[in-house]
């Protein structure tokens, strides 16, 4: 352990934050940075990489959890090891830290034993480096079809790993869905949850294991406990609100989508998710009512594409135009947006705005082979029209 790294703690708190760097003085460490929230230490982090960071959960702006997941998402930072503090004592805190990728997880008041063993446990382990390194090489074995030479991988870790079989399990469930094995992929989920019944993101899976077999009573009592275990997490009610969406219960999906809406009102990424429920359903007259004032006016390019080509397999091609001008605002450039306008408006027969179109695409992506085909094929349609 090098104790010449920088730690950085993260505590609203300024007597507790004190009292852990006190603490680690004492244990031979020197080099600090302090935060008083989780978007401050997160500025910190995305100025200096630290080689170590301990964190409370309970903090403004950003909270633990979330520093957490943004600095897993960063490139240079994901590996680095993260200690969270808190004076809470519940199960669903532990195990959403442990899924998250927590190095540990001590209780408040810290002592000086207590966190010492935490150190020399995490220094004294590799296993979410090599984790990681593991879930990269299973992807690209699979990637090439060789999902047994993953499997055995998976198995050799968990062999070498035993205390984190539920997490290295889980990624053999991942890798049954990829290859379309749903009885083995829920058998062994289920397997995974009768010995971990805490564990979140296996009921998260089974969520979607289970939706994409049709069992959506299993799938909504799956979504039920993995919300009862972690109820502020706006994913999970967006799973069920999409279950009760393909249930056809329109009053309860709306309260779950909601919830989640509540929950994490800053959140994009669930918004997106939420309006593509209902677009997937061809569903884009009701999202429009129940969520078009929450939602509408964060939407990606991609959500706004789906949302037009929803409206253009209803007929409803003013709609459609409508929906692509909103998406062109945002990204003029978006070859697949040009695209998907230019066949509107062929289907409304309005064939100089579609090569007009076309001829953006292609002088954004000269190598779209499908924009220059609709091309010629309006070129031709001209001479013709011409002869």
């Amino acid at each position: 352990m090098d104790k010449n790294m920088t730690v950085l703690v993260a505590e609203d708190i300024l007597s507790a934050r004190e009292t852990v760097i006190h603490i680690l003085r004492a244990l031979g460490f020197s080099r600090f940075l302090e935060a008083e929230n989780g978007a401050a230490a997160l500025e910190h982090v995305s100025r200096e990489i630290p080689g170590l960071i301990i964190s409370d959960w309970n903090m403004p702006k950003m909270n633990g959890i979330s520093l957490l997941q943004a600095v897993r998402s960063m490139e240079g930072a994901r590996h680095v090891p993260f200690i969270f503090l808190t004076s809470k004592y519940e199960m669903q805190d532990i195990a959403l830290a442990s899924e998250g990728g927590a190095s540990a997880y001590l209780v408040k008041p810290v002592t000086i034993k207590a966190l010492s063993e935490a150190l020399e446990a995490v220094f004294g382990s590799t296993f979410e480096r090599d984790f990681e390194l593991l879930k990269a090489e299973v992807k690209t074995l699979c990637a090439s079809g060789k999902c047994d030479q993953a499997d055995d991988l998976l198995r050799r870790f968990e062999s070498l790993h035993p205390d984190n079989y539920p997490r290295i399990r889980l990624e053999r469930v991942h890798l049954l869905m990829n290859i379309s094995e749903f009885e083995a992929a829920e058998k062994e989920a289920c397997a995974i949850l009768s010995s971990n019944p805490l564990f979140t993101k296996a009921w998260e899976t089974l969520v979607i294991l289970q939706s994409r077999m049709g069992k959506w009573d299993q799938a909504l009592g799956a979504a039920e406990r993995a919300i009862s275990i972690s109820p502020n997490n706006a994913g999970n009610h967006v799973l069920r609100g999409t279950i009760h969406l393909r249930r056809e219960d329109l009053h309860e999906a709306r309260k779950s989508f909601m919830t989640a809406l509540n929950i994490d009102r800053k959140n994009d990424q669930i918004k997106q998710d939420i309006w593509n429920a209902y677009v997937d359903l061809d569903m884009v007259d009701e999202v429009q009512r129940d969520f078009g004032a929450y939602i509408f006016s964060s939407l990606t390019c991609d959500t706004l594409n789906n949302m037009a080509v929803a409206y253009r397999r209803k007929g409803e091609l003013a709609r459609a135009v409508e929906i692509y001008r909103t998406a062109l605002a945002k990204e003029p450039d978006n070859p697949k947006i040009l695209y998907n306008a230019a066949v509107a408006y062929v289907n409304r027969k309005q064939l100089a705005k579609a090569k007009e179109l076309l001829a953006r695409a292609l002088g954004n992506d000269p190598g779209f082979e499908k924009a220059r085909l609709l091309y010629e094929q309006i070129n031709k349609a001209h001479t013709r029209e011409a002869d």
